[in-house]
């Protein structure tokens, strides 16, 4: 797992509040992209594969591409994370074969997307979306059951959308840390409360694979 630093959302629930905001990434961290490839190397005989998760991976597209193509030339399989903002960039490591698997955040209904996400819009992640749909690629969508951003009316309309996704995952939300302070603590939704929404998924047809 490896983790770029830096996000252009500000989701509230956001539980990598380090891995979003550039001041709170200790210098200390950050890794020459020589000194992790060498730690990978070495231990190729124990790993298949590399997720590429952050913050925003795709908001450091040169530096992306250079890592999965090392990963590649070591044989592994390469899979990222991405919140969709920038689907021109996940349309590059598709055409350039660098990713096996692309596991893309839907935060909430179209609507709602400025307020689950500090501004953010819905249609660059629409258009990651219909990228993925044109390509013969393995995709998961993933989605954090968050009270108030996420309610099951939400979920009805994105289930029209992830129809063809090989994996529909739904996060249950976590208030230990969180960007927004006034998220810290906040109640999940009761387990019973995420079976229906799943179960309502499912009905429409999504493999839903509940994480809670």
């Amino acid at each position: 797992m490896v983790f770029f630093g830096g996000c252009n959302f500000r989701c509230p629930f956001c539980h990598n509040p380090g891995l979003v905001l550039p001041r709170q990434i200790p210098q200390s961290q950050e890794l020459p992209l020589a000194e992790v490839m060498e730690g990978i190397a070495r231990r190729r005989k124990l790993v298949k594969g590399v997720v590429v998760s952050g913050g925003e991976p795709t908001l450091q597209e040169d530096l992306l591409v250079e890592f999965l193509k090392r990963a590649r030339e070591l044989g592994l399989a390469t899979k990222v994370d991405t919140n969709g903002s920038r689907p021109h960039v996940l349309a590059r490591l598709l055409e350039e074969g660098l990713v096996d698997v692309v596991a893309l955040d839907i935060k909430t209904s179209p609507e709602k997307y400025p307020a689950a996400t500090g501004g953010g819009e819905f249609d660059p992640v629409a258009e990651s979306l219909k990228i993925l749909k044109g390509r013969s690629l393995y995709y998961i969508l993933r989605t954090t059951l968050v009270p108030g951003l996420v309610e099951l009316s939400d979920l009805e309309e994105l289930a029209l959308l992830a129809q063809g996704a090989q994996e529909y995952h739904l996060q249950s939300f976590s208030g230990r840390v969180t960007l927004d302070p006034r998220y810290e603590g906040m109640a999940p939704y009761p387990p019973e409360v995420m079976e229906e929404m799943a179960r309502r998924l499912q009905e429409k047809g999504v493999r839903v694979i509940p994480l809670w």
